[in-house]
């Protein structure tokens, strides 16, 4: 509809509506255009005025009387691309305002099964090795077992790394063969199998980029949140490696 796509271009409703019919018809008076647009008399002059000033409607005087007639429709892929080469030469300026700001944390909090679906499927963007801590025994109690399947075979696709710890468990210890594809490299994925009773994850930890996703791994508390920040990944991943190291006292065979 014209009236809407005039204003996706800036237009307000009524200067959409206004718009579209003085170009019906053609150069005509106030009381023609209140009459036909259905806006008021009083209206319909602020709106007219406006539109004049914004150079996409003329106006002039014959018999007293004062008309108002529509530019050329050009004019307004013009004022689009005027706009363009404005928003294009600011650019660089706002980028690196933007990137001043980098060091800002930003933290997204999400609910529900689909709000940690989104935690997962954010890791997929990681162009480096996914580390952390999980429950191996727990997560197929959070998610279903079709998406932890995809969600691995994509990982898989991606050629993502993952070092985890998790507790040792009969579930654990055949996760990979249950949801991995067949025959995957197996470089791909580390996994040091902790004691349970000592090292029990009630939560999944994933640091990768600079985020840390944190999954609750409890049904009954179905919530996550992704922290952004450089400095925070770069701490976590130091106290993972440090973890890692000293896992290997406790790895359970």
């Amino acid at each position: 509809m014209l009236e809407t796509d005039l204003q996706d271009l800036g237009l307000s409703k009524n200067e959409a509506k206004v718009y579209l019919t003085v170009l019906e018809l053609g150069a005509s008076f106030v009381s023609s255009i209140a009459n036909k647009s259905g806006i008021s008399r009083v209206n319909c002059y602020y709106i007219l005025d406006n539109l004049v000033k914004m150079g996409i409607m003329s106006s002039f005087t014959q018999n007293k009387i004062k008309y108002y007639n529509v530019e050329s429709p050009q004019i307004i892929i013009n004022k689009q691309e005027e706009k363009l080469q404005k928003a294009k030469k600011i650019f660089p300026e706002l980028l690196s305002i933007t990137n001043s700001l980098a060091y800002k944390p930003k933290i997204q909090y999400y609910e529900g099964l689909e709000g940690i679906k989104n935690i997962f499927e954010d890791t997929l963007s990681s162009k480096n090795e996914l580390l952390g801590y999980t429950n191996l025994k727990d997560l197929p109690n959070v998610i279903s077992e079709d998406f932890l399947k995809n969600y691995a075979k994509r990982k898989i696709e991606k050629n993502i790394k993952t070092r985890m710890l998790s507790p040792m468990s009969k579930e654990a210890k055949t996760y990979l063969e249950k949801y991995y594809p067949k025959e995957f490299d197996r470089n791909l994925v580390e996994i040091f199998y902790v004691n349970s009773k000592e090292f029990n994850f009630d939560y999944e930890i994933t640091i990768y980029e600079n985020k840390t996703a944190i999954v609750s791994l409890n049904p009954s508390e179905l919530m996550g949140l992704i922290i952004e920040s450089p400095l925070y990944a770069k701490t976590q991943r130091a106290i993972f490696n440090l973890a890692w190291l000293g896992a290997t006292s406790f790895v359970v065979k």
